[in-house]
C-alpha cells in the first residue's frame, strides 16, 4: 500500500496514553504542555500533552506487583496508566512514584536523583519503568492518573491510535523539563490561553488537544478537575469526518461532554495521537 492510499479495511488502533498534568497557578488552573520539535513526524511544532503508545514493558510493572492500581481494574487499563506515568517521566521529567509501602509521592531530592540516573537510559530504551521500580524498590503511582477522555483515530486513517486521556495533579515539588529529543520545551499554560493562542495562529494545537483543553478549563482548580473526572462517565470519541463545498467538518458525540457535536476544522493526519517511538522497549 502506498503512503497516499487509504486502507481498504480499518487499521487496528494502537493503545496510547496522554496526560493532562495540572497545577493551580497564580491566575488559575494551568496545564503542562510540551513543544514538539518542528522536524517531528507527528504534529511538528505543536503544543501537546505528554504521551505516547503503550509499550510491552509497561505490563511488567503489573506482573511485578509494583502498580498502585489493584487487579479489579483490567490489565490493559492499568497498562495505559503505567504508560502515562512513563511518558510523563520521559517527556516532562516528572515521576509519579512512591517508596514501596508509603502513601506519599517521592521527595524532590529523590525524584532528582532518579531522573539523573534513569531518565536517559529509559529514553534510550535501555531499560523499562519496571526495571527502575525494582532497582529502587518503588511503587508506580498510576492511581494518581485518572481517566479523563477517550479518543480513537478515524477509520480511514493509515495510522490509528486508541488514546486514553488521563488527568493528574502535578507533584508540587518536581520540576518539569523537556527531553531534548521529541520535545524542545515545556510550558505551564492556562487551558483557554492555549486555545486562544491556537486560534490566533501563535501556536499550533491540534483538534483533539483543543477539545480537551476546553473540557478541563471547566474546572477552576486542579483538585476539582481530578475529582470531576473521577465521577464522570467517559464517552468514547470516534470522529466522523466529511467534506462539504471544500470545507472539512468533524462530528463527535455530544454526550462526550465537549459542548459541540460538529465543528469546521482542518482535521488531517497530523491531528492523531503520537506515533510509536523508533524502538520499542
Amino acid at each position: 500500500m502506498s503512503s497516499d492510499e487509504t486502507p481498504k479495511t480499518p487499521v487496528t488502533p494502537v493503545p496510547a496514553a496522554t496526560v493532562l498534568m495540572l497545577r493551580d497557578g497564580a491566575e488559575g488552573l494551568e496545564v503542562l504542555m510540551v513543544q514538539r520539535t518542528r522536524e517531528a513526524d507527528f504534529a511538528g511544532g505543536a503544543l501537546l500533552f505528554p504521551g505516547g503508545k503503550v509499550d510491552t514493558a509497561d505490563h511488567e510493572v503489573i506482573k511485578s506487583g509494583r502498580c498502585a492500581l489493584t487487579d479489579d481494574i483490567a490489565d490493559d487499563r492499568r497498562a495505559i496508566r503505567i504508560a502515562g506515568v512513563r511518558e510523563v517521566f520521559e517527556e516532562a521529567n516528572i515521576l509519579f512514584a512512591r517508596e514501596m509501602g508509603e502513601t506519599a509521592l517521592i521527595s524532590e531530592d529523590r525524584a532528582k536523583a532518579l531522573s539523573k540516573k534513569y531518565r536517559q537510559p529509559l529514553l534510550d530504551n535501555e531499560l523499562g519503568l519496571n526495571d527502575i521500580a525494582e532497582a529502587e524498590n518503588l511503587q508506580i503511582a498510576s492511581d494518581r492518573l485518572v481517566p479523563f477522555a477517550h479518543w480513537i483515530t478515524p477509520f480511514k486513517s493509515k495510522r490509528r491510535f486508541d488514546t486514553h486521556f488521563l488527568v493528574a495533579r502535578a507533584p508540587r515539588d518536581q520540576l518539569a523539563h523537556h527531553d531534548g529529543w521529541e520535545t524542545l520545551g515545556t510550558i505551564w499554560i492556562k487551558p483557554l490561553e492555549a486555545i486562544a493562542d491556537a486560534e490566533a495562529d501563535r501556536r499550533r494545537v491540534v483538534f483533539p488537544t483543543r477539545m480537551n483543553l476546553k473540557k478541563v478549563a471547566e474546572s477552576p482548580t486542579a483538585d476539582e478537575a481530578v475529582e470531576r473526572a473521577a465521577n464522570t462517565t467517559i464517552v468514547s470519541v470516534l470522529p466522523q469526518t466529511t467534506e462539504v463545498d471544500g470545507k472539512r467538518f468533524i462530528k463527535i458525540p455530544i454526550e462526550a461532554g465537549y459542548g459541540i457535536s460538529e465543528a469546521l476544522v482542518d482535521y488531517t493526519a497530523s491531528d492523531q495521537p503520537p506515533p510509536p517511538k523508533p524502538t520499542d522497549k
